[in-house]
């Protein structure tokens, strides 16, 4: 019985001596009691002034597993050799070469080794115009960096079907973003510079988190500032090209990660166009990234000319951006609920066809253009403009007929200023003089809840009746 137990315990320590000591693809034998002192790593001046030559070695004889890795502090590796010469292709400067000795204990010996290159490698100068580092920077001698803007093929999309789109951004505060990719080096790298002019589109549960973050929908918060430490970098990964942004991320971030590290892969791009999609939080979030500006969606290439949404035609899509009780194109709810709770105009509402009888008036109400230049306001009418009976005799406006609570005054428009300001919880779009959206509530100033190509939807406060009243415009010929 003694010998087969002792044969059995000799059989198990020589297995387990064997599995301790074997050498694999990057392993070496060492011994556990390596220290720091024992490790030597030297960089040496090698063939010219760019080559460097390495040694790793120890002072005693290695005797169980370790692993070597030597990072040469200008984002190239090496594992598991323990000699040989590197060619640096940087810029001048001073780099940190980093020799990792690392035990089956989990420790890691760590040996520095500073090294200056005086002059530029050429072979860092040399750009390839068919990469991603060139296409999103234009370039190493582009130091300042190459600017892009928001395409309209951002959306939510179906990760099975990328031509489905489930829902779009189209919201001002992520189409007005300004994107600056800076190279840095010859590796893809650089710094990431985010201009979100004033206000970031983001995810509500993300958006609670800022104190002026508003939450009726999928949020706007004009509270965030973007870092000025952001850094982007270009891996691959599984086949797939990742584009990794530290300290930032593309415009609309969806949880609270994304503030400080964002990662998408690529999926195409060229010197005008990348695509990519968010794999930081869900793979339905693209993004297009293009070099042409997008026309502003109030003015356009130039002045653009609203009308009312007579129809009801674009009700739904402010409602669903939104998240507001939103039922015509023009409508009122309680003080500052920024809906239309109590009345909404239905399609065709409030037309010269809707004849008033008790006065032998119709409304022209459709007929009215609003065009929007670069701080320009026009408005032309059929003659008349109108407005709460309740304000009668204010702003400059007399009636020339009343019904019920609504009258009518004589106007023609004129010509007028606008500004746009961030405000809180929405940007405060104020006219000028006497200026107003078709119907007259005791104010020129308005707050913008949705702004797109194709709609227009502004509150007005009219705090003498204690209303709000929201009016939805389209552009002309889409009524």
């Amino acid at each position: 019985m003694k010998k087969i137990t002792k044969f059995i315990f000799t059989a198990f320590a020589a297995a387990w001596a064997l599995m301790a000591c074997s050498p694999n693809d990057n392993y070496s034998i060492g011994e556990y009691n390596l220290t720091q002192d024992n490790v030597s790593f030297d960089l040496t001046p090698g063939s010219d002034e760019f080559t460097y030559n390495f040694v790793v070695s120890f002072s005693v004889q290695p005797k169980c597993t370790y692993s070597c890795e030597i990072n040469f502090g200008d984002n190239k590796s090496t594992k598991g050799s323990m000699g040989g010469s590197h060619e640096y292709i940087v810029y001048a400067g001073t780099y940190t070469a980093t020799c990792m000795i690392t035990l089956p204990t989990g420790d890691v010996l760590i040996k520095d080794k500073k090294i200056t290159i005086a002059h530029d490698n050429p072979k860092a100068l040399v750009d390839d115009p068919a990469s991603l580092q060139f296409a999103l920077t234009g370039g190493k001698a582009n130091t300042t960096g190459k600017e892009w803007h928001i395409g309209a093929w951002s959306a939510m999309r179906n990760p099975d079907n990328r031509d489905e789109v489930w829902w779009d951004f189209k919201n001002d505060a992520v189409m007005n973003d300004v994107l600056t990719f800076v190279p840095n080096g010859i590796e893809p790298n650089g710094k990431y510079i985010y201009n979100n002019n004033g206000d970031t589109h983001m995810n509500e549960a993300l958006g609670a988190l800022f104190p002026d973050g508003n939450t009726a929908g999928s949020f706007v918060t004009t509270h965030y500032t973007p870092p000025t430490n952001a850094t982007w970098v270009v891996s691959t990964s599984g086949g797939k090209t990742i584009l990794t942004i530290n300290n930032g991320f593309i415009s609309y971030p969806a949880s609270a990660a994304e503030l400080t590290k964002s990662e998408y892969e690529v999926i195409s791009y060229s010197p005008s166009n990348i695509r990519l999609v968010n794999i930081s939080t869900w793979n339905g979030w693209c993004f297009e990234l293009s070099n042409e500006a997008p026309s502003d969606p109030l003015t356009g290439t130039g002045s653009k000319t609203w009308v009312i949404d007579a129809n009801n035609k674009h009700t739904d899509e402010v409602k669903a951006a939104t998240g507001l009780n939103i039922k015509g194109f023009m409508g009122l709810g309680p003080l500052n609920s920024y809906n239309q709770e109590w009345w909404g105009a239905g399609p065709g509402e409030k037309s010269y066809d809707n004849t008033l009888s008790s006065v032998g008036h119709g409304w022209t109400l459709f007929d009215w253009k609003m065009t929007f230049s670069t701080g320009q306001y026009k408005i032309a009418t059929a003659g008349e403009g109108y407005g709460r009976a309740a304000l009668d005799g204010t702003g400059g406006f007399t009636s020339i007929w009343k019904n019920k609570d609504d009258m009518a005054f004589a106007f023609t428009g004129g010509n007028y200023t606008y500004t746009i300001a961030n405000g809180d919880p929405y940007k405060k779009l104020t006219l000028s003089g006497n200026a107003f959206f078709g119907y007259y509530v005791g104010t020129q100033e308005y707050e913008i809840l949705y702004l797109s190509n194709t709609a227009l939807a502004v509150a007005a406060h009219n705090t003498a009746e204690g209303q709000d009243w929201v009016f939805i415009l389209c552009p002309d010929g889409e009524q």
